[in-house]
This record gives structure tokens, C-alpha cells and sequence, in this order.
């Protein structure tokens, strides 16, 4: 396909901008003067006509024509961001889709200010009222604290028409746990309230691509002589450049003709494959850890209240004698039970500090540090060594110190200095310390001492199955009686409380959907699981069901198909990695947070006098990171269907779809397979 703008000449414009960039400062040159043949700087008008149109841009509805951000990093931390954005509308759903330009920022660690916005048509710049910003609190669910948008109404867009944005930005960008406030400030200071976390350090993560095309994308850092930047291009090409004098160093990244972020099922965190650039002052992991533990040593004070809810929880589970380990899962479980999930604005620097854990147990709600935090304290009132961590849950942590944390857990340090993690957050209705969920997350530990960077091992299939045994009996008019159990552990055991975790009354409804792929004309007779927080045990659900005219008698025989392969591959919380469906090809990763066995046996005694014919066997697919084999046989008057599959990796390489690929299409193939008994058995 043609590109939106040949390449030589997307990069002529840059290096023209780059020479035009670092020279404008020194050079008083008249352009006048230019060498025949020699390029004007680009200026907005040239940059919107070159973008082509929607067909040289691969049918997009717009596309970003510039991107330029100057980050000026001040000694102190705080960072001052100049931007000059360009985008080009080209078809009539980019004019409603940009019809209104938005700016998020978190009002206690940034300040956005919209300096100047055009829109350019027909070689002129119309501009718009920027005085109609309106500052409006943003959409919030679950986690209410006062992060702010604003927002600006353009006037009626037309098809090739650009916007061109000027905005400044002050505060610091990427700091998911950071400390706030520091003492002796107000938020009145001038810079004071936008020093980040860690004071004098600076942490970005630059993504260059988007949703739509990018022509051309420019991202430069401006540090004081004095720092040191670790940083690193990851998972795809830029080109980059660096600059002294004896103030100041000068790092700069760009990229062109950048494809939009690409889009497939079951996919990870696009942080996993985007174009980024992953950059921190921070001296090492070991650093950051110990700035982590200083700035939250104060949250975790045991009141009296704490450690009388401590000495009842452990006197009520009996296990006020037990080995540490068993004393650590009962708290672990009475905090994911009891400290709901809500964020509520609770003070100076939210969504910056660890709360105290008096305050999360008087309020009884929190985020993840929070719920993590109330864990550490009622460890400690137990008499535990234990911390708060920070982690990334759904992708990967680069090996650079930067921000690049979403979620904060708990580690308890063992007498022999070895780790053991726990996650409340994640673990409500879930018998695990730590979810396999998230198996093979990097986290970080805050100790006095410091820490590096840390991953949990990884999981494989047989720790998470989910087993099933059905038995069931054909009448000789057709209908299918049986009984089926479901029993799961590690990542099953959540899911399959997950199945039941609703009104009882919705019940009987609830498991007819889930035998429904089988029949909609299934009658369920009955049913039985443990309480949903019983973790004693593992998890397990039996039904007993009725079907009517389940199968037919054709040619003095009956033909039937697996129903648990039916009622599995209908069911991603069964079987997640058969729920999407896949192309043909893979560019991205799969990613299905848990590795997978399903082990399946099936017992269905058909009526006297019939015998299985040909009893049918799947291929057996054994790959890198799937395996599948279906078999069959008879027992007498019973035929014995067999079915076992399992998903070695969480996360599967595109080198690896086509053996992935073809375990679960083995699967699709066997459950529609006929089984069919005749007359003429025992």
C-alpha cells in the first residue's frame, strides 16, 4: 500500500525542522538567503496539505500530522512541558470524533494551561475562542478523587480541515504512589505543589503511536547538567539524539510514520508492545525502594483498635497458635472480604500516599494501597515483618527505575529473608494468597534497606484446574438425565466462585444459562456449592439437570455431541482461552493472565442393547504452549468420553499463535463431533 507520505519525504520535513529547531536560537539568517532548491522550514499549512487524505493514510478518520513536546526538568523535579500538536480531519466521522478536544490532568500534581488552538482551512488560521475552556471534574467510577478534564467545543469541522493546539503543562507526568505534598508546602506555592513524589527525579513512559496514524511525533527532555537519565527505545525503532552545554543535557526521540496501535483479540497491555520510551533519574531499583519505604513508614501505625480486631479475627479462625503462614492467609482474607474497593477523597494528596491504616479501618473502603496497607499493619499487630509493595498488574515492568506501577500489594519477610506476596485486592472470593492472576508480575518491596526488582515464579496449568466429571443416563425416548460437578483451584477456584457469587434466587436461572449451549430445554433439578467464602476449600459446584428430547432415534441409533465441551467453549470463564475468536494470523501477544488444565471425563449410559460405533478420537496437539487430545470408548453400557486440554504460558508470542491456534481449533472440531450408538450391544 502507498504510504500516507512517502517516508523520504517525512523525513526530509524533519530534519529540516530538527536543523531549524537547534539553529533558530544562533542563527539570524534571512530565509531569503536559502540555496536554490533548499526546503523552508515546515510551517502548519505545508504539514496539513502534505498528510495526504483518509485512502493514503490506510482509511483513517484522522491522523496526527505533529506531535512536539519539550519537557523542561527543573533541579527540584518539576517539569515544564511545551506542546505543538497537529491534526489533519479526514472524513466526516474525524469531524465529529475531534469535534471536541479534551486535557486530563490531576489538579494536585499538574497544571494544564491551552495557550492557543486554530483551526486551519484553505491556507488560513481561524482561531478559537480559547476563553470557552470550560474545567470540569472528570467522568469517575469507583475511585472519586478530583482529577479534572478540560474541555474546548470547536466550531464546525470540515473534511481536510487541521487543528493545530498549543498547550503548556507543569507538574510531573507518571507517579502512580507517590508521596504528595511534602511538608511545609501549600498548594498556593508557586512549584512547591508539583515537586514530584520523589523530589529531584524525573520518570516518563513515552508512547509514539495511537489510535490513528502518526506522521510525525517529537518528544525532548531537557535535564540539568547534573542528572543522569537511564532510558531505553523498546519494542520498536526511533530515532533519537543528545545535546550538551554546561547547564543542561538534551535528549530527544522521534519517530515518523507511525502505523496505528494495533487492535486483536486477548491482547495485553498495549505498554507491552507500543513504541515507547521508558526513561528515570532515579539512581536504581534499590533506591526507589528505599525512598517507597521512607515515605510510607508512618501509615502503618497498629492503633488499639487495629490489634484488638487482630487478636478477635485470629481467636475466631482458632488459629491464635499457628504457624505464621497460616495466621498471615486469615488476615489476608478478612481484609479482602471487609475493606471494599472505593476510592474516596480522603485528604491532601490523594491518589499519592498510602492512607493510614487507622483511617482505612474506620472507613472500611480504599483503593489497592489502601486494602495492601490495612494488611500490613494488622500483619505487624500479629507480630509479622511485613511491607508494602508496588507492582504492575496486567503487564510487564522494564528493568529501568521508572514509574511503572498500577497496583500496590503486601510481602511479608520471612525469617530467613526469603519473600512470600499477598494481594487482598485481588483476592476477594479467591482462595490464593496471591492471585494467579497475576503470575509472573515484576513488584518492588519497600524496605529500609532496598530491594531490587522482583518477579513471582511462574504458574503452570495443573495449578490452576478445572475438573470436571459428568454422569448421565439417555432414556430410550431421548432424554438426557445426569449429574455434573465443576471443582477448580488456583485460578479456577475464582472463577468458579465468581459463577455463584449473585442472589441465590437467580440460581436455578444462572445454571440453565450455563448448560443452555447443550439445550435451551434444560431443566435444572437441583444444585450445590460452599459458601462463597468458605476457604477451607477449594471451590466446586454440582448440578443435576434434566434434558428432553435431547437426542432423537435416527436409523435405530441416537447421536449426541459432548455436552461439557459444549458448555466449556461456550463459557470464557470456563475456558478463557477458547472465548475470542483468533485470525488467521497474530502480531501481538495473547495474553490470558493464567495458565490452564481442563480435565474432563464424561459417563453417559445409553439404553440396553445399544453399542458406540467407531468410537471417535480427536488428533492430539501437543505444542510449545497448548495441548489437546479427545478420546472415547465403551464400558459396557456406558460410553466414556475423555477430553483434556491445557495452556502452559499467560502470555503467548505471536511465534507461538500457531501452535496455540491449533490446540484450541482441535478443541472447536472435537465438541462438534457425533457420537452415535446403535442397536446390536449388550
Amino acid at each position: 500500500m502507498e504510504s500516507r507520505v512517502s517516508r523520504l519525504s517525512v523525513l526530509t520535513i524533519y530534519i529540516v525542522t530538527f536543523i531549524f529547531l537547534m539553529a533558530a536560537s544562533v542563527s539570524g539568517a534571512d530565509e531569503a538567503g536559502r540555496p536554490p532548491g533548499e526546503a523552508s522550514s515546515p510551517d502548519v499549512f505545508f504539514r496539513v496539505e502534505a498528510a495526504g487524505s483518509s485512502e493514503t493514510n490506510g482509511g483513517a478518520d484522522w491522523v496526527v500530522v505533529y506531535d512536539y513536546a519539550r519537557n523542561f526538568v527543573k533541579p527540584t523535579g518539576v517539569t515544564y512541558v511545551e506542546s505543538h500538536i497537529i491534526h489533519k480531519i479526514l472524513t466526516t466521522a474525524g469531524c465529529r470524533d475531534r469535534s471536541v478536544l479534551g486535557w486530563s490532568y490531576d489538579p494536585q500534581s499538574s497544571h494544564v494551561e491551552i495557550k492557543e488552538v486554530n483551526v486551519i482551512r484553505e491556507g488560513k488560521k481561524i482561531p478559537v475562542d480559547i476563553s470557552m475552556v470550560h474545567d470540569l471534574p472528570a467522568p469517575q467510577r469507583m475511585i472519586y478523587w478530583n482529577d479534572r478534564v478540560k474541555t474546548l467545543q470547536l466550531p464546525e469541522l470540515m473534511v481536510g480541515d487541521g487543528i493545530e493546539i498549543m498547550a503548556s503543562r507543569k507538574g510531573f507526568t507518571y507517579a502512580l504512589l507517590g508521596g504528595g505534598l511534602h511538608e511545609g508546602e501549600t498548594a498556593a506555592q508557586d512549584d512547591e505543589q508539583y515537586i514530584p513524589p520523589m523530589p529531584g527525579e524525573y520518570f516518563d513512559i513515552v508512547y509514539f503511536d495511537e489510535e490513528v496514524p502518526v506522521i510525525e511525533k517529537i518528544y525532548i527532555l531537557s535535564l540539568p547538567s547534573d542528572k543522569r537519565l537511564h532510558s531505553r527505545v523498546y519494542n520498536g525503532p526511533l530515532y533519537s539524539a543528545t545535546t550538551y552545554d554546561e547547564e543542561r543535557t538534551e535528549y530527544q526521540w522521534w519517530g515518523l510514520d507511525i502505523p496505528p496501535r494495533i487492535h486483536e483479540a486477548s491482547q495485553p497491555a498495549s505498554s507491552d508492545f507500543v513504541t515507547k520510551v521508558v526513561m528515570a533519574t532515579a539512581e536504581s531499583w534499590e533506591a526507589k525502594s528505599r525512598w517507597f519505604f521512607d515515605v510510607n513508614k508512618n501509615q502503618f501505625e497498629v492503633t488499639d483498635d487495629i490489634r484488638e480486631k487482630v487478636e478477635e479475627i485470629l481467636k475466631d479462625a482458632g488459629v491464635e497458635k499457628a504457624s505464621e503462614e497460616r495466621r498471615a492467609e486469615v488476615l489476608l482474607h478478612w481484609v479482602a472480604q471487609n475493606i471494599r474497593y472505593s476510592g474516596q477523597t480522603m485528604g491532601e494528596g490523594e491518589g499519592f500516599t498510602l492512607h493510614p491504616a487507622s483511617m482505612i479501618f474506620e472507613q472500611r473502603s480504599g483503593v489497592c494501597k489502601d486494602i495492601a496497607g490495612m494488611l500490613v499493619a494488622m500483619m505487624r499487630a500479629a507480630g509479622m515483618n511485613s511491607f508494602a509493595a508496588m507492582t504492575m498488574a496486567g503487564s510487564r515492568i522494564e528493568d529501568l527505575p521508572a514509574d511503572q506501577f498500577n497496583h500496590c500489594v503486601c510481602a511479608l519477610m520471612k525469617d530467613d529473608g526469603s519473600i512470600e506476596m499477598y494481594d487482598p485486592t485481588w483476592v476477594p472470593n479467591n482462595n490464593n494468597i496471591w492471585s494467579l492472576l497475576e503470575a509472573e508480575q515484576h513488584y518492588l518491596v519497600g524496605t529500609p534497606e532496598g530491594e531490587d526488582l522482583s518477579r513471582i515464579k511462574y504458574s503452570p496449568p495443573e495449578e490452576s484446574p478445572l475438573r470436571i466429571v459428568h454422569d448421565a443416563e439417555l432414556g430410550s425416548d431421548g432424554t438426557l438425565k445426569g449429574r455434573v460437578r465443576f471443582s477448580g483451584s488456583g485460578a479456577m477456584d475464582s472463577r468458579l466462585r465468581g459463577l455463584v457469587n449473585s442472589r441465590k434466587k437467580d440460581m436455578t436461572l444462572m445454571f440453565a444459562g450455563l448448560l443452555a449451549p447443550v439445550s435451551e430445554r434444560v431443566e435444572i433439578e437441583g444444585y450445590d456449592f460452599p459458601e462463597i467464602d468458605d476457604f477451607s476449600q477449594d471451590m466446586w459446584i454440582e448440578l443435576s439437570y434434566r434434558i428432553p428430547k435431547f437426542s432423537f432415534d435416527i436409523d435405530d441409533g441416537f447421536e449426541f455431541r459432548s455436552p461439557m465441551m459444549q458448555v466449556v467453549l461456550s463459557n470464557g470463564r470456563l475456558f478463557r482461552a477458547a472465548s475470542a475468536g483468533y485470525g488467521a494470523e497474530r502480531k501481538t501477544d495473547i495474553f490470558l493472565y493464567y495458565t490452564q488444565l481442563v480435565d474432563c471425563i464424561e459417563k453417559i449410559k445409553v439404553p440396553k442393547g445399544y453399542k458406540l460405533v467407531d468410537p471417535p478420537a480427536s488428533a492430539i496437539v501437543d505444542e510449545t504452549y497448548a495441548s489437546f487430545s479427545g478420546t472415547s470408548s465403551m464400558k459396557k453400557r456406558v460410553v466414556i468420553i475423555n477430553h483434556r486440554a491445557e495452556i502452559r504460558r499467560r502470555q503467548i508470542p505471536p511465534d507461538g499463535f500457531a501452535g496455540f491456534k491449533k490446540a484450541i481449533d482441535e478443541a472447536r472440531e472435537w465438541s462438534q463431533v457425533s457420537f452415535r450408538v446403535e442397536k446390536g450391544g449388550k
